[in-house]
């Protein structure tokens, strides 16, 4: 049997957008949720690997919308690691409804970060079991490549936008690219994360044709979104 973790998943009626749509942002943060929670019962969790002066850090995510979800249905998450190369992890993401049909599918990739550093570490950290070969959604993960941008607005990072290691929740982004787009309802979702943001900084975003928002922060990119 393929390395795999699940965990029941519900959303609230707070998770949803006036237009009856789940928060892109509520979807990532279930997707983080149980990529932490299986690498915990991995050995490979936040405690394991910041005593060794490394981090989890995601680099793309993507995701599908194929079905509606509804507030207060027991869902089912289900994840896997696929890993393909020495320096990158693959996991991708399936919530499932009762009756087993898939309403959203994802996937994502993540690499180990030297958390003084900050440069990326191969090492020998792997989970243990066979990795389920065949891609969630075999398309990847498109890289986004922000052009005609128009200035769309500033965030200032706060405390509420941190996550544990005390940078910007790259779920946070995904909040800020669909306001700036004024988008609720968003059927498919691509970030590229390009650098990280911390506390008091201001990130200016952007739009571009095609559903693109992108940020910066001191005129170096930090994400680009695709929404449809």
């Amino acid at each position: 049997m393929y390395i795999q973790y699940t965990m029941p998943l519900r959303f609230s009626e707070a998770d949803f957008t006036a237009a009856g749509a789940v928060r892109a942002s509520r979807i990532l943060h279930a997707f983080q949720d149980i990529a932490k929670a299986h690498a915990s019962s991995a050995g490979l969790g936040f405690e394991e690997l910041i005593a060794r002066n490394l981090i989890w850090v995601i680099a793309k995510y993507r995701f599908r919308v194929n079905e509606r979800l509804e507030p207060k249905t027991e869902y089912t998450l289900l994840s896997y690691p696929r890993r393909t190369g020495s320096l990158i992890y693959d996991r991708d993401f399936h919530i499932l409804s009762p009756t087993g049909e898939e309403t959203v599918t994802g996937t994502s990739q993540w690499c180990i970060v030297n958390a003084v550093t900050r440069h990326v570490e191969q090492t020998d950290l792997d989970f243990a079991g066979v990795y389920n070969p065949e891609p969630a959604m075999p398309e990847g993960i498109g890289r986004i490549r922000p052009k005609e941008l128009t200035p769309a607005g500033r965030h200032t990072v706060t405390g509420e936008d941190l996550d544990e290691n005390d940078h910007t929740n790259n779920c946070r982004y995904a909040d800020m690219a669909l306001d700036v787009l004024g988008i609720e309802s968003v059927r498919e979702l691509t970030m590229n994360f390009a650098s990280e943001t911390r506390l008091g900084d201001e990130i200016e975003l952007y739009t571009g044709p095609g559903g693109i928002a992108a940020g910066k922060h001191n005129g170096e990119l930090v994400f680009a979104a695709k929404a449809e």
